[in-house]
């Protein structure tokens, strides 16, 4: 089976998988319409949603990303996984936890040690205890971006996705 983190919606590419809470599917569905972002899938947890949509906008020649800190104002938290940064250039993925309108935490999956935001350590304790960074980081296995969705999704308590 193939993990959510590599290529989420199997008939799209460059999807970002958004886990949401304290704010409506509402609230955010407009937020990405008026980001000129499609929603193309969304589930709703007993704490958190999820909703799915392209990293780049429906326009023509707008490449811009994606700003999620005014989606997520009046208590609103965003998890976001930018799944295929750039496809054609094979990026990994990249991380981001908005809370309050404001980025908390942030980081590439190529470069864990190297995280942004407010918080920019809010997940090292739990990157740490996965093995996932330095000193005791396990670079070979294949499982690396799984093992970091999974550090995530322990440390955030978010909703397991299980995809075809």
């Amino acid at each position: 089976m193939r993990h959510w983190i590599r290529q989420p919606l199997p008939q799209h590419e460059e999807i970002n998988v958004v886990f949401f809470r304290g704010m409506s599917l509402d609230t955010l569905t407009r937020g990405l319409l008026a980001a000129q972002r499609m929603p193309l899938a969304y589930g709703k947890g007993t704490e958190w949603g999820v909703m799915m949509h392209p990293m780049l906008s429906w326009k023509n020649d707008d490449y811009d990303l994606t700003n999620y800190a005014p989606l997520c104002r009046d208590g609103g938290e965003l998890v976001v996984f930018v799944t295929e940064p750039c496809s054609v250039k094979g990026f990994p993925p990249d991380f981001h936890y908005y809370r309050d309108g404001r980025l908390l935490t942030c980081f590439s999956f190529e470069a864990l040690d190297y995280p942004g935001g407010d918080r920019p350590n809010l997940l090292l304790p739990a990157l740490t205890a996965a093995k996932l960074v330095a000193p005791d980081a396990d670079y070979d296995s294949g499982d690396y971006e799984e093992r970091i969705v999974q550090a995530i999704t322990e440390f955030l308590a978010l909703p397991e996705l299980d995809m075809p």
